[in-house]
């Protein structure tokens, strides 16, 4: 959740002496920095930060154990030694350091780091081509996590972890490969018992004109060049090559790279969402909050030293040359037509995105070799272009719900609008945003006359403060909708004075990971009555404000400053218009719904260091029309039908099975014990879902329920909106898998129109909302879109 950056005002010292400090230079550096970009982070951070904490020892101490913990998540590398060596070296003097603008201890335990992990790869190489062979009938067990776990005394005692770790992961894949096995002779025995496909007519006398030979025969089809198609990895060297893989990464990171764990890590010690951002994440941060970028349209991902083509943006300028496809490979990279080709064999995948990635209309050439003919290689030139992130856009459904057990009724129409993030391009006012987005979806949708409405935050991490207030708006009448405090208690309601675009019926769907700009805008809706908010037991707990500052702007006036990043601050914490705070508590909803996140460490209190909940005082706020909300008897409603629901019983045993597995904290290495375990599990899993395919063939005999037409901003000014069966029959073919894709199932006979169980609860209770206004409002229409 970010305000522009000119919202923060520094003071004029704090500048003056960001521009004026560091190493004397007479001349302009002709790389950046990283010590001086560390110096000036954490000069930003004491002079911005909502703590104002200066950072001494203890801030020092703090970001120690975070950068040690970036390294080491698992302490599988380490010793005791060598971290009481660290802490006696370091703990107290990471803010001497960064004030004399020495990088020094972070490179050296990076540097130690990335020998532990060469040292470490080569003795799992050792090991798994030419040592002792591994025992996969032991009784012995190995821990499931170690972030709490004691370091070990030494390289003896790494070595034990680390060969019960091994054994565990060629277990896993021996395991995989069996139930992948399992699940191909299903499959072919389903493809034997299924009635034969009619073949395609071939071309003959009738196909004449089209795809011919001058002469007028028939074109005959290109020859599709054979491919020889490589064995599988074993076990072994798919593990193997993972750890290669991740020893890899670690040699590719340079001082970029080291600066930016060391300075995450800094910032994670003033709170968990202060974040310094490099160049790269910036330009992501970038894209992820305008939904465009601008490039070819294609999804890299690292494959055997090049870069492998993983996903192609359908409409995006790679698509529509139609010369890429997913699988191929790209080996070099050339910008311009005449530019020249340059090698990315073992370049970090970074560096070949910002490569591929340039501005609107400029031309980049790809040196490719085609997934189905890799002995050959090819040339392409693609012209850039902005690709809109479409899949993560407000979207939405019109459903129409035949009522249960109300024979001649007409059907009640509930619109569904999904909301990834509260996203917006802070750079352009009239750019993409998310509540632009979500009033033409809710347009739409009120042509349709609906009687009532769900928004959908559920993993809606947040974005724009600007567009939670926004959007509130759409559904509130003129007044606050929350407000901020900071560092030195200023406090300043956030008010909005537009009028509501609809004041029907309103159900907020969250869950945990529904947090920040997500949880103001239940939260302002919640407290004045205007929806009933259904969810999982809270919201994810954030409740800070930060902003996003460009670091080189406060470097030294001769630095070079191309790679500074940005600094992403806490500068502020938000309250509820009620007073209360949704730091570390979240927003509790009024109708509690089972959820696996209940199984989990999921939220603001269970990350290191959040700042504490408080209160301040409630602002003057007039309630909405529809409070006082029918609270009880939706709920009373709603815990009849979940306690009685068959998936929900699943989702409780889920949630004890999981808590008793994270109690236990270890896994069998034994492989008789696994594959007993593996086959209890599969066992469970088809029961649960022929259960589930018989309740819901039981259930369409009475005839379908639902009619559901899927909604997009690209089909919202359509003439008729189709049904969710016909678009999915008009869908373009799906997309081929790559080798190490794993099939998705479809579940449409087990959850039709893929309602899950929170949202076919959900659509039951804005039913019995719509009920319950009609009923109070009379005749009269309950919903009204302006």
């Amino acid at each position: 959740m970010n305000r522009p950056a000119f919202h923060l005002s520094l003071p004029a010292f704090v500048i003056s002496a960001a521009l004026l400090a560091g190493p004397a230079s007479a001349a302009q550096e002709s790389k950046t920095n990283y010590a001086v970009v560390a110096h000036s982070v954490v000069k930003l951070l004491e002079e911005a930060h909502y703590s104002l904490g200066e950072f001494g020892d203890e801030l020092s101490r703090k970001s120690l154990q975070h950068f040690i913990d970036t390294l080491d998540y698992s302490r599988m590398y380490f010793t005791k030694g060598e971290i009481d060596d660290y802490n006696a070296r370091y703990a107290t003097t990471l803010d001497d350091a960064v004030n004399l603008y020495k990088l020094e201890p972070a490179k050296e335990m990076y540097g130690a780091f990335a020998k532990k992990v060469q040292a470490r790869y080569d003795k799992i190489k050792a090991l798994i081509e030419g040592g002792e062979p591994l025992d996969f009938k032991t009784p012995e067990t190995v821990e499931i996590t170690r972030k709490e776990s004691p370091w070990a005394a030494d390289e003896a005692a790494l070595d034990v972890l680390w060969r019960k770790e091994i054994t565990r992961e060629i277990l896993q894949e021996r395991l995989n490969l069996r139930r992948a096995e399992e699940r191909k002779k299903e499959k072919e025995a389903k493809e034997k018992s299924a009635p034969p496909v009619p073949e395609a007519p071939k071309p003959g006398a009738e196909d004449a004109g089209k795809g011919t030979t001058p002469a007028g025969g028939v074109e005959p089809a290109k020859a599709v060049p054979a491919v020889e198609k490589k064995a599988p990895d074993s076990p072994e060297q798919k593990v193997l090559k993972r750890h290669k893989r991740f020893l890899d990464a670690i040699l590719e990171n340079d001082e970029e790279d080291i600066t930016n764990f060391f300075l995450s890590a800094i910032t994670a010690a003033y709170d968990p969402h202060s974040e310094y951002l490099s160049a790269p994440e910036k330009g992501q941060f970038d894209i992820d909050m305008k939904k465009a970028l601008y490039g070819i349209g294609a999804v890299l991902q690292s494959k055997d030293g090049a870069a492998e083509i993983r996903s192609v943006v359908v409409g995006g300028p790679a698509d529509k040359s139609g010369q890429v496809k997913m699988g191929d490979m790209i080996i070099a990279v050339a910008q311009g037509v005449d530019g020249e080709m340059e090698d990315i064999e073992g370049m970090k995948l970074q560096k070949i995105v910002e490569k591929v990635r340039g501005d609107e209309g400029t031309v980049v050439r790809l040196r490719i070799q085609p997934k189905d003919d890799p002995m050959v290689t090819k040339e392409v030139l693609i012209q850039r272009a902005k690709v809109e992130i479409k899949d993560t856009l407000a979207k939405g459904e019109l459903i129409e719900v035949t009522p249960e057990g109300k024979a001649g009724a007409a059907p009640v129409r509930i619109g569904w609008i999904n909301l990834d993030s509260f996203y917006a391009d802070m750079e352009n006012r009239d750019g993409r945003s998310a509540t632009k987005d979500v009033k033409i979806i809710l347009g739409r949708l009120a042509k349709e006359n609906i009687a009532g409405l769900v928004l959908d935050l559920r993993g809606n991490g947040g974005g724009s403060l600007d567009e939670a207030i926004k959007l509130t708006g759409l559904f509130t009448k003129p007044g606050p909708v929350v407000q901020q405090r900071d560092s030195r208690d200023r406090r300043e309601p956030r008010i909005w004075k537009g009028q509501p675009v609809y004041d029907g019926p309103l159900t907020v769907l969250t869950d945990r990971a529904s947090a920040s700009a997500s949880e103001i805008f239940a939260a302002a809706l919640q407290d004045c009555g205007r929806a009933v908010i259904v969810g999982d037991q809270s919201t994810f707990g954030k409740g800070t404000v930060q902003t996003l500052l460009d670091v080189g702007q406060h470097m030294p006036v001769f630095s070079q400053r191309d790679r500074a990043g940005s600094l992403k601050v806490t500068i502020a914490k938000f309250y509820r218009i009620s007073g209360g705070s949704t730091q570390n508590e979240g927003v509790e909803p009024d109708i509690v719904l089972p959820s696996r996140y209940d199984a989990m460490d999921v939220g603001e209190r269970f990350l290191k260091d959040p700042l504490p909940y408080d209160k301040i005082e409630k602002l003057p706020y007039e309630m909405a029309a529809t409070n006082p909300l029918p609270i009880a008897p939706l709920k009373e409603k709603s815990a009849a039908r979940v306690a009685s629901d068959k998936d929900y019983g699943y989702v409780r045993e889920y949630i004890q099975r999981t808590r008793d597995l994270i109690k236990k904290n270890v896994v069998s290495l034994n492989e008789e014990t696994r594959l007993a375990e593996d086959k209890a599990n599969e066992a469970r899993n088809k029961a649960q879902s022929e259960e589930r395919k018989q309740r819901v063939a039981l259930a369409a005999k009475a005839g379908d329920p639902f009619k559901v037409y899927p909604l997009t901003l690209e089909n919202a000014g359509d003439a008729q909106l189709k049904l969710d069966s016909e678009v999915k029959k008009e869908a373009k073919p799906a997309v081929p898998k790559l080798d190490d894709e794993e099939e998705v199932e479809d579940t449409e006979d087990e959850f039709p129109h893929g309602f899950d169980p929170g949202k076919l609860e959900t659509l039951r209770i804005i039913q019995d909302l719509v009920e319950h206004s009609a009923a109070k409002a009379g005749p009269k229409d309950t919903a009204k879109t302006k």
